[in-house]
């Protein structure tokens, strides 16, 4: 009876009550899930790109004749591969390799939006008969990257694959690559791709998928989305120049050249240009120049400052909900206890202890408190989310307002009692 009577009287208020409480819950699980993952950005990439400071390093063989008349000679191309050799084992600086360059698929089975045109200004041309090896292909948009640059850019997949960079021989005719995100409905795991690449015949064995949305800076774009991209590992290992590989590792090597040098702020671009120039006295290769990138320093920078306040403004505004919140429960629990005052009161003259009041109170305010348990462990088995430890936070959040609501409900009860029932009668 003492439940069906609570819930006649209160029972709009403890619906209400337990209403706002469950959308304050919600918003607890997305403001924390929405900070772990800034931190999570500014703690890591964000944080140690801000503090970087970017170069891109490219060849000065910008006529076609003298490109052509160096990539004649296997002792000048040497020069090339000795070079790269000595820049990706710097200790130093950090040079990061990649570039975007189609690869000529066979049977192609993706969709349009994989074609190296499609986006651009340029004509988007489907399949078509390569003029030097007959076959039909496909323009697919590739990506090749070096280990450093995929290190660097902590580039993940869904199985946590991992190109075996040590095993990578270019003289093989077979290639592991990686797919974005939007190729899984046209290829599968372990499946192999026929297609050229540099204008050799390679077959490409997918062993994996980049996560979705997955993101690099390249040429001033800080965020060059992959997922529509086959991306192709460079290898650790150089081949020596022979007549065999002359015209394929010409292109490749060069390819390899043209990169990003990442340096600490600190250290500024005389620094770079020792560590260079050491490394073309040792190698015997000068045909290289640096473009400044202060866009990357410039927008990575940018974007942790925008973080920052965005975190800032977002904990205040936190702050500024519960407090709205604790006064709205407040008064809240204040009407409920006014329409069970008088069932206080006759507990109370007619001989009941504070403890049984006590526990009264507690019954009364245990029904919603309740509601609002049962709902969330629901929601927690019907829609799973990704912080396991939701229920257990949300437990422990019912526990500390039920004690706010007793306190409060006693705090009132004992300010009547100790004051003239005038009123009351």
């Amino acid at each position: 009876m003492e439940l069906f009577y609570n819930l006649k009287k209160n029972g709009f208020l403890i619906l209400l009550k337990s209403t706002i409480l469950a959308v304050f819950f919600v918003l607890i699980y997305l403001f924390l899930l929405f900070a772990v993952n800034m931190n999570i950005e500014l703690n890591s990439n964000l944080n140690e790109a801000s503090n970087k400071e970017l170069f891109t390093l490219t060849d000065t063989l910008t006529e076609p004749d003298a490109f052509y008349n160096f990539r004649q000679s296997k002792k000048l191309l040497t020069t090339v591969k000795s070079f790269y050799e000595k820049l990706n084992t710097n200790e130093n600086i950090n040079f990061v390799s990649s570039f975007d360059q189609p690869l000529q698929i066979e049977n192609f089975k993706g969709k349009m939006e994989f074609n190296e045109a499609y986006g651009t200004d340029m004509e988007v041309i489907g399949n078509y008969i390569d003029p030097m090896t007959k076959k039909e292909v496909f323009d697919a948009k590739c990506f090749q990257v070096s280990k450093n640059f995929f290190d660097y850019y902590k580039l993940e997949t869904d199985n946590n694959a991992l190109f075996p960079w040590d095993d990578i021989n270019i003289e093989n005719h077979t290639l592991p690559i990686l797919l974005g995100s939007n190729y899984k409905n046209s290829y599968s795991l372990g499946e192999t791709i026929k297609g050229s690449f540099y204008l050799k015949s390679f077959d490409f064995k997918i062993i994996g998928f980049l996560k979705e949305n997955t993101s690099v800076f390249y040429k001033n774009d800080l965020n060059k989305y992959l997922d529509d991209y086959i991306i192709v590992p460079y290898p650790e290992k150089l081949s020596n120049v022979s007549n065999e590989n002359q015209e394929f590792v010409g292109m490749l090597y060069f390819a390899m050249l043209n990169g990003d040098v990442i340096i600490e702020q600190n250290k500024g671009l005389d620094y770079l240009s020792k560590q260079l120039s050491n490394a073309a006295k040792e190698t015997g290769f000068y045909d290289y120049t640096l473009l400044g990138v202060p866009t990357f320093t410039l927008q990575y920078s940018r974007m942790y400052e925008l973080i920052n306040y965005n975190k800032t403004l977002l904990i205040s505004i936190f702050l500024c909900i519960t407090i709205c919140l604790l006064a709205i429960v407040s008064f809240l629990n204040y009407k409920l206890y006014l329409n069970r005052r008088s069932r206080y009161y006759l507990s109370y003259f007619n001989g009941d202890s504070i403890k049984q009041l006590n526990t009264l109170i507690i019954t009364d305010l245990s029904i919603g408190n309740a509601l609002l348990l049962i709902f969330f462990v629901l929601f927690y088995l019907l829609f799973p989310i990704q912080n396991n430890l939701f229920l257990l936070n949300t437990v422990l959040g019912i526990l500390l307002f039920s004690l706010l609501d007793i306190a409060l409900m006693k705090r009132f009860l004992n300010k009547d009692i100790h004051s003239s029932f005038n009123d009351f009668y």
